[in-house]
């Protein structure tokens, strides 16, 4: 989420609710005017003005992240831990699979991070489902390429215990 949706979200919710509370404390009182930064102002212009700037806030903090794309910047603390020894063996069995695609590589950082917290935590189901997410994945990209099944499966098992295999070597 966009830093800036919950502060314009909370002044639209603001700006509306004070404008709701003026049109009934005032309306109560019959009282047509109302004095705001020592001007005076109609109570219809009023709150008519106050709740509109609140619906648009709150309407602008809604469309925000449809519009305005955010990515939070990654620590490097989350960065997946290689060795050179099996990045290369990782690198090399992309490239020969042809899997160099950015969504591809990212999907293979992710897994590694997930991965890695999960292992820490000591969540087996989440890790579980994290190699049945790149399996899947990797599985999809090499039927795409018209890869035999049984080839598949032994890229895939290849790929998973060097991923894997990062992950003992950094911290299990």
């Amino acid at each position: 989420m966009h830093p800036l949706v919950p502060i314009i979200m909370a002044l639209g919710v603001i700006s509306f609710l004070v404008g709701i509370i003026v049109f009934t404390r005032f309306g109560a009182k019959k009282i047509n005017v109302v004095r705001f930064l020592n001007k005076e102002y109609a109570l219809w212009r009023f709150v008519v003005t106050t709740l509109g700037v609140g619906i648009a806030l709150i309407m602008i903090s809604v469309l925000i992240p449809k519009y305005v794309h955010y990515q939070p910047e990654q620590l490097q603390s989350t960065q997946p831990i290689l060795s050179s020894n099996l990045k290369y063996e990782l690198d090399t069995i992309l490239n020969s699979l042809d899997l160099t695609s950015d969504a591809m590589v990212a999907a293979m950082n992710r897994f590694q991070v997930e991965f890695q917290a999960a292992s820490e935590k000591g969540e087996k189901n989440t890790m579980d489902l994290l190699t049945l997410e790149l399996s899947y994945r990797i599985r999809t990209e090499l039927q795409n390429q018209s890869y035999p099944a049984h080839q598949i499966e032994r890229e895939i098992e290849k790929i998973l215990n060097i991923v894997k295999q990062s992950n003992k070597q950094s911290g299990k």
